[in-house]
C-alpha cells in the first residue's frame, strides 16, 4: 500500500510536466511572417483610441489597490506589433495617407485577481481604401499568473490575440484581394 503512495506523486508530477509542453501545429497553420508588399493601417475609433480603463480588486482581503491603464493606446500598438510580420509597412491610419488596406480594431480585457489571468477579446475589420469590407475576425487570449497589473503582460496576451486574427485574415485570402487591388505608388 505504502507504495502505490508514492507512485502517485510521481505520476501526477509527469502529467504536469506535459501541460507545458508545445502541441503541434495545426494543419495548414499559417506564418504570420509573410512581409506582403502592402501598405498596412491600423484604424481605431476616437473613443476607443482614448479608452482608460479603471480596475480595482482586493487580493485576498490583504490590500486593495486602484489602477488606470491606458487601454486605447495599448490596444493600438499590440495591433501594430502583432500585424508588423504580416506586411512592408504597418503604421496607424493617421500617419499613413494612401494605405493599400485599412484594418478597423477593438479590443477590451478583464482582469481576474483571483484566477490571476487577464482575458482579452479583439476585434478586426479590414477594408479597401474605397471602403469594401474585406472580412471581420475576432479573437480571444488569456494570460495567467499576473499577480499585479503588469502592463505589459496585457500588450501581450493582446499581441496573441491580435497575432490569431492576423493568421484568419491570411487564411481568408483578405489580404492577397488587397494585393491585387492595390493603388499605385
Amino acid at each position: 500500500m505504502k507504495r502505490n503512495f508514492l507512485i502517485w506523486p510521481v505520476f501526477l508530477g509527469l502529467l504536469g510536466g506535459c501541460a507545458g509542453t508545445s502541441a503541434k501545429p495545426e494543419q495548414g497553420e499559417v506564418s504570420l511572417d509573410q512581409h506582403l508588399p502592402l501598405r498596412l493601417a491600423v484604424d481605431m475609433t476616437p473613443a476607443d483610441l482614448a479608452l482608460q480603463t479603471h480596475n480595482f480588486y482586493n487580493i485576498y482581503g490583504y490590500f486593495e489597490t486602484y489602477h488606470w491603464t491606458a487601454e486605447g493606446e495599448l490596444v493600438q500598438n499590440a495591433a501594430l506589433t502583432a500585424f508588423a510580420p504580416m506586411a512592408e509597412q504597418v503604421l496607424p491610419r493617421s500617419e499613413m495617407p494612401v494605405p493599400d488596406m485599412v484594418i478597423k480594431v477593438r479590443g477590451r480585457s478583464i482582469y481576474n485577481p483571483f484566477a490571476q489571468a487577464w482575458y482579452v477579446d479583439v476585434t478586426a475589420t479590414g477594408y479597401l481604401p474605397n471602403g469594401t469590407e474585406l472580412g471581420s475576425f475576432k479573437a480571444e487570449s488569456t494570460t495567467g499568473h499576473v499577480l499585479v497589473f503588469h502592463e505589459e503582460e496585457l500588450e501581450k496576451t493582446y499581441i496573441a490575440a491580435f497575432q490569431d486574427v492576423g493568421r484568419k485574415f491570411l487564411r481568408s485570402g483578405a489580404m492577397n484581394e488587397a494585393l491585387r487591388q492595390r493603388a499605385p505608388e
